[in-house]
């Protein structure tokens, strides 16, 4: 009788975790919908120092359209900010950054060295780091979502070109122009 009494609260606890492991491999495996990112923060705070080149990379990703067929050209701003959000500045003050209008299959970089902006060296004894934020705001695209433009970001360094850091997103559009991203 104790030996059965044994038996059944030990099956009794096999079964409990065997439900529980399935409950929890159930949630791991279980997709859950993320909310739309916020447009101002695709891609968060990323440091650089020197001998390091932070590129910012944008491609329409529809086929080459034929010249005579919509959807016509993604019209997209490559740019920088700082830890303020604002656009990063030359010594000069003028905003790194450019406008580019790409077509079906074309893509375009903008990248910023670590050189000639992240020198010094910082109040801990070490590199000074550079800390910004890559952007990739879409001006103007073809209406149909989901919008044609993807990004990525990447840091490599000077010497030998091997990325450290990549991380891929979707650029959000302008909501002063509308754009249909």
């Amino acid at each position: 009788m104790n030996t059965r009494y044994i038996f059944t609260k030990l099956s009794i606890a096999i079964a409990l975790v065997a439900l529980l492991a399935t409950g929890a491999i159930w949630e791991v495996r279980h997709v859950k919908a993320a909310a739309p990112p916020d447009p101002d923060r695709t891609v968060g705070m990323v440091g650089i120092t020197q001998g390091q080149t932070m590129r910012v990379n944008v491609v329409n990703l529809h086929p080459p359209p034929d010249p005579d067929a919509p959807p016509g050209p993604c019209r997209v701003l490559l740019s920088f900010r700082d830890q303020n959000g604002r656009p990063f500045t030359d010594s000069n003050g003028q905003e790194i950054g450019q406008v580019v209008e790409l077509q079906g299959g074309q893509s375009a970089f903008l990248d910023l060295n670590g050189d000639i902006f992240a020198g010094g060296i910082s109040t801990n004894g070490g590199p000074a780091r550079l800390q910004l934020r890559p952007v990739v705001r879409v001006l103007s695209a073809p209406a149909y979502p989901p919008g044609p433009c993807r990004a990525t970001m990447e840091v490599f360094d000077n010497v030998s070109g091997r990325t450290s850091i990549f991380a891929g997103f979707e650029p959000p559009g302008d909501p002063d122009r509308g754009a249909g991203q």
